[in-house]
């Protein structure tokens, strides 16, 4: 049986986990009481198993405040066993169904072993990091604790823990290192915005012991909760949003799933152009609404077999005015509206309502333009079968610089050659 590149990653990085953590125990001079390392890991636990999905891909964990806190209040080797426990015992939940240590496949129960070593590797170069700071600087201190060695472990362990998973993603998605890191900036971003809440928790623990900490880490669950709300409700909003798209698809019976294809398409080119995430969500709303417009067309002229008249292309192409000035009326998607009205605009200056040309069109636009394309040649129409991708590849390469942005035709052309598969959506 032939083993993965990223089977053979995973195994190496659970490995050397193990190794790590089992070298390092042995170098604890004097173990905390079994309570306060029973309390640490059910905080860990807890905070693991409390994580919040923001995509199919990426959490959001408060975790790392436990971490730090228990980074600088214990050996390195106790921190590391405490967080790899954490993201061993979490429980968690998809479905309506809870996952447990005790009910994971094995292929999950993996993942876990990684998470848990990557733990150990980062928490125990983090900890050794601030122990040699606070040894070296002992004097620029808070609450006795070093600053110098404080930010060096946060450092550390961000670079350390970024490091391990960009590599492995790297490995999956055949993407280079450098365009992960720059597509999940937010992620070390939101390490650093956690990090004081750690610190103050350790310095409140070791001041005030275990209600002390208590008081800082219930309203950390707090805010928690309220950013579950917050992406409950986004969620609606995007619910919302695709099923007023599914009411236009519905129209036209060729088109069912369009708006959700052409959404796909274009984040998967956007991603390829480094878009950020931001940008990505804002692309993706107008790429699901981009034919909105077309609620205010003739169902007769949509669907019609043969060709259109010159009066029915006319009102055909008055589709993106008509979206345009629906979403204008929302203040949560007016800027988006923009992309939507230019996406029939062509580079050379050829396309609709306006006539724009070159960077003068929105570069959202331009990528919905080549999505939209790129669905309407590889799916069945009235008047014609749908083409194979060699032939909406070889249409799209010709149009670079007339219809088609060339910029995006590049992103394109090199999502075909290195991931052939895009097209699917999971």
């Amino acid at each position: 049986m032939k083993i993965s590149k990223n089977q053979i990653y995973t195994l190496f990085i659970i490995i050397a986990g193990i190794f790590v953590l089992a070298m390092t125990l042995q170098t604890v001079d004097e173990f905390p009481t079994t309570w306060a390392i029973i309390f640490f890991i059910g905080l860990a636990t807890l905070t693991e198993s409390l994580s919040i999905q923001i995509s199919e891909t990426a959490y959001i964990s408060i975790g790392f405040a436990i971490g730090l806190t228990a980074l600088l209040t214990f050996h390195p080797a106790i921190a590391s066993l405490i967080m790899a426990c954490g993201a061993l015992l979490n429980i968690q939940t998809r479905q309506g169904k809870s996952y447990h240590i005790f009910n994971l496949s094995f292929f999950h129960f993996y993942q876990r072993l990684f998470n848990s070593a990557a733990y150990v590797i980062s928490y125990t170069l983090a900890g050794y990091a601030f122990v040699m700071c606070q040894q070296r600087w002992p004097a620029f201190t808070v609450s006795s604790f070093s600053i110098i060695g404080i930010l060096m472990s946060i450092l550390v362990y961000i670079i350390v823990n970024t490091f391990i998973y960009l590599i492995l993603f790297s490995i999956i998605q055949k993407e280079s290192f450098l365009k992960l890191l720059k597509g999940n900036l937010w992620v070390i971003t939101n390490l650093f915005a956690i990090a004081p809440l750690g610190i103050i928790i350790a310095i409140t623990y070791r001041n005030f012991g275990w209600f002390g900490f208590l008081l800082f880490f219930l309203p950390l669950l707090l805010a928690r909760y309220s950013f579950t709300l917050y992406l409950n409700m986004h969620k609606v909003y995007f619910d919302t949003i695709q099923a007023l798209s599914n009411t236009i698809d519905a129209k036209d019976p060729y088109t069912k799933g369009h708006s959700q294809r052409v959404a796909h398409y274009s984040q998967t080119i956007a991603r390829q152009l480094g878009f950020a995430p931001s940008r990505l969500t804002n692309l993706r709303t107008a790429a699901i609404l981009h034919d909105v417009g077309k609620i205010g067309i003739s169902d007769s002229i949509l669907n019609k077999p043969g060709s259109l008249t010159d009066l029915e292309y006319q009102i055909i192409q008055g589709h993106p005015q008509i979206g345009t000035s629906i979403l204008k009326e929302v203040d949560s998607l007016k800027d988006i509206a923009k992309f939507i009205h230019y996406h029939h605009e062509h580079y050379d200056g050829s396309g609709y309502p306006l006539g724009l040309a070159g960077d003068d069109i929105p570069l959202e636009s331009s990528i919905i333009a080549v999505a939209d394309a790129l669905d309407a040649m590889t799916t069945d129409r009235p008047y014609r079968k749908a083409m194979d991708l060699s032939a909406a590849v070889a249409i799209i390469r010709e149009e670079s610089g007339k219809q088609f942005s060339p910029v995006v035709v590049e992103a394109f052309l090199n999502l075909v050659e290195d991931k052939p598969n895009f097209l699917e959506i999971n």
